[in-house]
């Protein structure tokens, strides 16, 4: 039976990228703004290692599969490697900083998931 629901990996990695882009940078303004209290539980930190790691499950399955198997270019597979770097960094620093080594780093893999989409759909289409 064909399933409906058509995700490639790099859509899934890039909307996991993506939310936890979005988390990391709201979710301190909403706490400074009063909306929602400090004891949130979208501020627990098990969500925050949760999402990681299944982005870095998704990224491994896309990006190395697609490096391993159609275009042998070595940025997506950099680019997921430092975002990643970033939010380890930024999970563990905790004086101010958390939130731009987590926005960028979840921003980079997002991106890395774009450029890895586009570096497949270019070698597909020389074949």
């Amino acid at each position: 039976m064909k399933s409906k629901y058509n995700i490639s990996p790099d859509a899934a990695g890039f909307f996991t990228s993506m939310l936890c882009a979005v988390h990391c940078s709201a979710l301190p303004l909403l706490i400074s703004l009063g909306l929602i209290g400090s004891e949130s539980w979208m501020h627990n930190h098990l969500i925050d290692w949760v999402v990681i790691g299944v982005g870095v499950l998704i990224a491994t399955y896309s990006l190395l599969g697609d490096f391993i198997k159609v275009h042998r270019n070595i940025t997506p597979l950099a680019m997921s490697l430092a975002g990643f770097s970033l939010l380890l960094i930024g999970m563990t620093e905790h004086h101010g900083w958390m939130l731009v080594f987590s926005v960028v780093g979840g921003l980079l893999v997002a991106t890395s998931h774009i450029v890895n989409f586009r570096k497949g759909k270019t070698f597909t289409s020389e074949i």
